[in-house]
């Protein structure tokens, strides 16, 4: 129970770091550009901590970890104070609103390149070749990229090579016993097999019913009675209290046997190796990962439109925290990739123009700096207003699925 509480703690600490650095980015971008800035606040609600400056600026910890704001004074109304949000010209304006999504993607780049060079990721060792396979493999091979990519840690063999369809043809490069070589190969159709992919789990446990007698086998024959077509696997047998007791089929995938239906496939299994970045590869792939972990949000939101994504793929701000302690629980690593997921998420969400978010607010400047004057500020802080209200009347109706519909 203390563990669960500390890392719902932990992923409350991560929410709270992600806005912080937002509201940093408008606060920092106002004090530059001459900005008067009422107040910079993490959080909504009741103030748990305010601290005024000698400048009249004021620090606030609130009790909602539900946002965040830097006001600046004359944002949502007229005001001719001196260094008013409304005063200052459509750029300028322009450039305070967008720093937090600009903080917001560099600190995601920062903690990517963190993420990358603590991370191990898979790559794809060949160790066994279908029948008659025509693509060229040979069992060793290690693959490196596909059509000129590169196995990453965010993009693996499997998702690479699945775009392509049966015959089309694409280069995989391999390193053969440090000769990196390229393979032109194409899906094809593949025979059903079998494979044992760890004998020692097996070793000494298996009998063959040969239609007379159940006859042990050794580590050689149990692989090559496996893997053997012709062999029906109710043949097999494990020994226990004195009683011969036929393998089923499921426990002898536990143990290790692989089976494979004849279907369309590159006509290989492969095992895994680690592989590491060193801290210099980690700055190079860190905006390609960026842009990757970009790409998948994009898919995301575009797929509550389309239908592709699920509303129980989505949550408020409670499944939020309670899935980042989750990820937490399960390591330091894990929980590093929160960082640059969550960061880019948040920039790509505030520059949606949605009422109340950043990115309406630029579209209204836009439209001042385009018309020459602008819209009814009125009229802006009630759209913006209302906006903040559906927010949050869909965070707490998300949570509220979540928690009482997803059981």
């Amino acid at each position: 129970m203390l563990s669960k509480i500390l890392y719902i703690l932990v992923a409350v600490a991560v929410l709270l770091v992600l806005i912080m650095v937002h509201e940093l980015g408008h606060y920092l971008a106002g004090k530059m550009l001459k900005f008067k800035i009422n107040e910079f606040s993490i959080g909504f609600g009741k103030a748990l901590y305010s601290k005024k400056t000698k400048s009249g600026e004021k620090f606030s910890i609130r009790i909602l970890p539900l946002g965040g704001y830097c006001a600046f004074e004359g944002e949502d109304e007229e005001s001719e104070t001196e260094g008013a949000f409304n005063k200052q010209k459509p750029w300028k304006r322009l450039i305070v609103l967008f720093s937090g999504v600009f903080f917001n993607f560099i600190f995601g780049i920062l903690t990517a390149v963190i993420y990358l060079a603590i991370a191990s990721y898979q790559i794809p060792k060949i160790s066994y070749i279908a029948k008659d396979n025509p693509n060229g493999f040979m069992v060793g091979d290690v693959v490196l990229a596909v059509d000129g990519k590169d196995v990453e840690l965010y993009r693996s063999f499997s998702q690479m090579t699945a775009k392509y369809e049966n015959g089309e043809k694409f280069i995989v490069t391999v390193d053969r016993g440090g000769e990196i070589i390229d393979l032109e190969v194409s899906k094809c159709a593949q025979s059903s097999f079998r494979l044992l992919s760890n004998v020692s789990m097996l070793s000494g446990k298996v009998y063959f019913y040969n239609g007379t007698e159940h006859i042990k086998l050794s580590d050689d024959e149990i692989k090559a009675h496996l893997e053997d077509m012709n062999n029906s696997l109710d043949k097999f047998f494990y020994l226990s209290d004195g009683q011969y007791i036929a393998y089923t089929e499921e426990l002898l995938v536990e143990n290790g046997l692989l089976i494979s239906n004849a279907r369309t496939s590159l006509g290989v299994v492969y095992e895994v190796v680690a592989g590491d970045y060193s801290f210099g590869e980690a700055l190079i792939k860190a905006v390609p990962f960026c842009l990757y972990v970009c790409g998948l949000i994009l898919s995301v939101l575009g797929g509550l439109f389309t239908g592709a994504t699920a509303i129980s793929e989505v949550g408020g701000t409670i499944t939020a925290v309670s899935q980042m302690a989750e990820v937490a629980s399960y390591g330091m690593v894990n929980l590093l990739y929160l960082l640059p997921l969550l960061s880019m998420n948040l920039a790509l969400f505030n520059i949606l123009p949605i009422p109340a978010l950043d990115g309406a607010r630029m579209v209204f400047v836009g439209i001042e700096w385009v018309r020459g004057k602008p819209i009814n500020r009125n009229v802006e802080a009630y759209i913006h207003f209302i906006g903040l209200i559906v927010l949050f009347a869909l965070v707490i109706f998300l949570d509220v699925y979540h928690i009482f519909f997803l059981k």
